[in-house]
């Protein structure tokens, strides 16, 4: 049972840190951040299942507090300058 958690685990850390490199888009960067630290996720609960109980809790309530505030970020950005492409995000200046 823990191979399988293992592999679900690397899968969900690989396909996160693929969607974070090759996404040029906010909202599916920030997405690919979610499933990576799900992995993460995923490995405290497959490596001690009793004792991560806690931590697992108190980290999913700090992704759903991040995710907010992003998501917010993003509809601020995109009401400001019309776009959630993060090249021409990075290309604005004071």
């Amino acid at each position: 049972m823990t191979a399988i958690a293992y592999g679900a685990a690397l899968a969900l850390l690989v396909i996160g840190l693929a969607s974070i490199v090759a996404g040029r888009n906010v909202v599916k960067t920030l997405i690919g951040v979610e499933l990576a630290s799900k992995g993460v996720l995923v490995n405290f609960v497959a490596t001690d299942p009793t004792g991560s109980q806690g931590i697992v809790v108190l980290l999913i309530l700090i992704d759903a507090i991040v995710v907010a505030v992003l998501l917010g970020v993003a509809v601020a950005a995109y009401r400001q300058y019309g776009t959630l492409d993060l090249e021409a995000l990075g290309r604005l200046t004071w």
